[in-house]
């Protein structure tokens, strides 16, 4: 039986993320997962990719809330519940999206924290909550669902046979073994081999709570190759090369790894650690 063995939401895109026991459930995704985000002063989006010490900074949700701090023991504090002024409009990919920036405390705290973009200042943006952000139509198969400030979905599944045959393929060619954490998963599940290549299956919960539809296979990029407790760069090349390599998305060429997948449920549900789940092939 397939089981859920750990869950993670990460509350500002490129941070540290939080491991969860149990989750609540949303069209957009989790509850708090990649609703804020860090932007350049022209609110272009920013990540990993382009900041790699961004994945040293953590993060925690209080009660009122929001909390980052870094490998200094630096704090920020953002009140979840501030009055908040105009949206502005920030891109994230080909999207653009409103969002409320978090001010200038924030901002300075990032700048000095992570430094100046290409000579520009940071800011950090909150998703509208009262806006959407669709996925793409040809995924949908006629399921709604949204995402907040994810690349493009808002449920990303991983198993622990994937990460399994990838370290194998890395110590056969001489390379450091990766965590899980290089994935950025938000479910960690046991017991499906190649979910790569399970693109046609739905993920439904034993007791019938909630159900998964797996979209598409996640390429992955950059932000694999980064240490994500130190935010270094061990091997530019690597694990994407033995990823590449290993094929596990015998459909398309490339480095996959994991699944991008949508709730077809009841969004009110909540998930957990330890939940079993069930594979059938999408209707």
């Amino acid at each position: 039986m397939i089981q859920v063995t750990d869950i993670y939401i990460y509350p500002v895109k490129s941070l540290k993320g939080i491991p969860l026991k149990e989750a609540e459930t949303g069209l957009r995704g989790f509850k708090y997962d990649r609703e804020w985000m860090i932007t350049d002063s022209d609110y272009q989006f920013l990540t990993q990719r382009q900041i790699e010490t961004m994945a040293t900074i953590s993060v925690d949700i209080a009660k009122d809330f929001l909390l980052l701090q870094s490998s200094k023991g630096n704090e920020l504090k953002i009140d979840l519940n501030a009055k908040r002024e105009e949206p502005v409009q920030v891109s994230v990919w080909d999207d653009i999206c409103d969002a409320y920036d978090e001010g200038e405390t924030a901002s300075n705290w990032l700048t000095d924290e992570l430094g100046y973009w290409q000579g520009k200042t940071l800011r950090l943006v909150r998703f509208c909550s009262d806006r959407k952000r669709l996925v793409p139509e040809k995924y949908l198969h006629g399921r709604e669902a949204e995402s907040s400030f994810s690349d493009q979905f808002p449920y990303l599944i991983t198993t622990w046979d994937s990460l399994k045959k990838l370290n194998k393929g890395l110590r056969e060619n001489g390379k450091q073994e990766v965590t899980m954490a290089r994935f950025r998963p938000n479910i960690v599940v046991s017991d499906i081999t190649s979910i790569e290549n399970k693109t046609s299956l739905d993920l439904t919960s034993k007791d019938g709570n909630y159900k998964f539809g797996l979209r598409k296979p996640c390429k992955r990029c950059k932000i694999t190759t980064i240490n994500q407790d130190s935010g270094e760069i061990i091997d530019f090349k690597e694990p994407l090369l033995t990823l590449t390599s290993l094929n596990f998305n015998s459909e398309n060429y490339g480095a996959f790894f994991g699944q991008n997948a949508i709730l077809l449920s009841d969004q009110a549900c909540v998930i957990s650690v330890g939940d079993l789940l069930q594979a059938s092939m999408k209707r």
